[in-house]
């Protein structure tokens, strides 16, 4: 398990996998695969939580895909042959009614299933997502009440961090698939975030500072206690997703609280970081150039959400990457229409994606791989690709 816990979040490595190989030496270049082999999708666009920082801030509780079209949606996709499905947002996705019959129902046609939610309706989906979910990510970004409720606030006010953990301790009991607990760094100046002083020994030299970042080492510690299998940290992105760099003292903060986290790790539990939160922290550029003038990963997923369908999740909510509407149109005739032809025609990464980019790496793996062939396949063991 501790392997392949450790690649959880190395995207490009999993692209060794047979099933994904063989998808990759299927999919015909000049037009599209057959189906893509990730779906990501965004149920609703409805959230019960208020945060500041919300990347998709100005696309929230615009509606939700209806409860009719959501159930044809999910087997259109089955037909199809998606591979795998992440329901995210976006808004909630475990808010939407019919979230447990969609589970069900990939779940019972063999298709991976991830989530990525703040974990306030785990409880109420237990049953089923502990059956089917491959994994489940929970967005927390603190280990104490008072951060969680100014980074997370509801809209009455009232923290729900005491209810996030709850759910995730009894999740954890019942699950078959792994839980994740995440934690994005915040300090003051990004977005709404206002800080808390620090204060614990680990940093006390800096205890002018206001950051959430001293609060990883005790969030590792509460993943780990409650039964999570990994803890995540990751770098925080504005809404047009560059990477958002911070200050000296923040990044000093973050490592040693990274370093001293992982004294925590046991065969069953890692402290892992997120691939861009480095350079990050280096203060590097969060400008990513590209060479390649084709998104190949664009040919293998995409985005559903109530309001479009988009050829990457990068552009949720832009028009001109908009490839079909989820209401008057099936799900294959999105993927291998017209306007997703259109949009990937003249979708070009060294133009259109200068921000930092989790599959870039992949893209050119893949390319190095179509020119210069494919190494030996090793075993599947994760197929979010």
């Amino acid at each position: 398990m501790t392997e392949h816990l450790k690649n959880t979040l190395n995207i490009k490595e999993k692209l060794k996998q047979k099933t994904v190989q063989d998808y990759i030496k299927g999919v015909d270049w000049t037009t599209t695969s057959d189906a893509p082999f990730i779906v990501e999708f965004d149920p609703t666009s409805n959230c019960n939580l208020a945060c500041p920082d919300c990347i998709s801030g100005t696309l929230l509780n615009q509606g939700q895909i209806e409860r009719n079209r959501i159930k044809d949606l999910t087997n259109e996709m089955v037909e199809a042959g998606v591979r795998g499905v992440i329901l995210i947002g976006g808004g909630e996705p475990m808010m939407h009614l019919d979230i447990g019959w969609v589970i069900q129902t990939l779940g019972d046609a063999g298709i991976k299933i991830g989530i990525t939610t703040n974990g306030l309706y785990l409880k109420k989906h237990l049953d089923v997502t502990a059956k089917f979910a491959d994994w489940v990510r929970v967005s927390m970004d603190a280990a104490t009440d008072e951060t969680f409720n100014r980074i997370r606030p509801s809209k009455t006010g009232k923290s729900l961090f005491e209810s996030a953990i709850s759910n995730m301790e009894a999740y954890a009991k019942v699950k078959k698939g792994k839980l994740g607990y995440s934690f994005m760094v915040f300090s003051e100046g990004n977005y709404g975030f206002k800080g808390i002083a620090i204060n614990t020994d680990k940093v006390k030299s800096l205890s002018h500072i206001k950051t959430n970042a001293h609060e990883i080492y005790a969030g590792a510690k509460l993943a780990r206690d409650i039964g999570c299998d990994y803890f995540e940290v990751k770098p925080m992105y504005d809404v047009n997703h560059f990477s958002v760099m911070q200050k000296q003292a923040v990044a000093d903060i973050v490592e040693e609280q990274i370093d001293y986290a992982k004294t925590l790790e046991t065969d069953t539990f890692k402290v892992i970081e997120a691939l861009k939160l480095r350079a990050t922290l280096r203060g590097e550029s969060n400008l990513e150039p590209k060479a390649y003038k084709r998104c190949a990963v664009a040919h293998m997923r995409t985005l559903v959400t109530s309001s479009g369908v988009y050829v990457c999740p990068y552009f949720r909510g832009v028009e001109k990457k908009n490839i079909g509407d989820v209401n008057a149109m099936t799900f294959s005739e999105m993927w291998h229409g017209p306007q997703r032809a259109e949009v990937m025609k003249n979708l070009d990464p060294s133009r259109d994606c200068p921000m930092h980019c989790i599959r870039n790496e992949s893209n050119i793996a893949i390319e190095d791989a179509l020119a210069n062939g494919f190494g030996a396949p090793i075993n599947d063991y994760d197929l979010f690709i």
